[in-house]
């Protein structure tokens, strides 16, 4: 909230969505929000809770990868991704977050919140290697100017404890990095 509040509303993606509650702050805060997530279940839910608050969600049942690939293809970019809790591992990690690069528009933001590397055995995958580390996302991210990378010590957005790492970046007209 802290960091989208200050953002004109736009177009936003909350991949890997859930139950929605990124996408359902968004739409309420005026974004129009697409959820994509694998379980219909859970898009379900944010039909539900949508209709309950008054507001839309697209809800989009698909693979992340396949959506971002589709979306592409038909030029659709967003003012707003958001990535939260995700961890794929390293060989998916690079392909979402380059397809996640081209699916900003300009000037578009980026927020990524996830167990960081030193979170193992506390919370998150069991496996280090779908843990994030800040080093990792700068190198995925260079095209983008990085506002804010974090640590959040403590329990996270999900009530475990451990470390998270936060990112907040946005996508200029040109290739930079900060």
């Amino acid at each position: 909230m802290e960091l989208v509040s200050p953002l004109a509303p736009g177009q936003a993606l909350d991949l890997g969505a859930g139950e929605g509650r990124n996408s359902l702050w968004l739409a309420k805060s005026g974004w129009t929000v697409v959820a994509v997530d694998a379980s219909q279940v859970a898009l379900d839910r944010i039909g539900e809770f949508a209709a309950a608050d008054g507001v839309t969600v697209e809800a989009i049942h698909s693979d992340i990868i396949d959506y971002l690939q589709s979306a592409r293809a038909t030029g659709r970019h967003f003012d707003l991704v958001v990535l939260a809790y995700l961890h794929p591992s390293p060989e998916e990690r690079a392909a979402l977050l380059d397809a996640v690069v081209a699916s900003l528009s300009t000037n578009g933001h980026l927020f990524i919140v996830g167990h960081h590397v030193s979170s193992l055995g506390m919370a998150g995958p069991p496996d280090p290697s779908r843990l994030y580390s800040e080093d990792d996302l700068l190198r995925a991210l260079q095209p983008l100017e990085v506002l804010r990378l974090d640590r959040r010590d403590g329990a996270s957005d999900v009530s475990e404890p451990g470390v998270d790492v936060v990112l907040w970046a946005t996508k200029g007209p040109g290739p930079r990095r900060g």
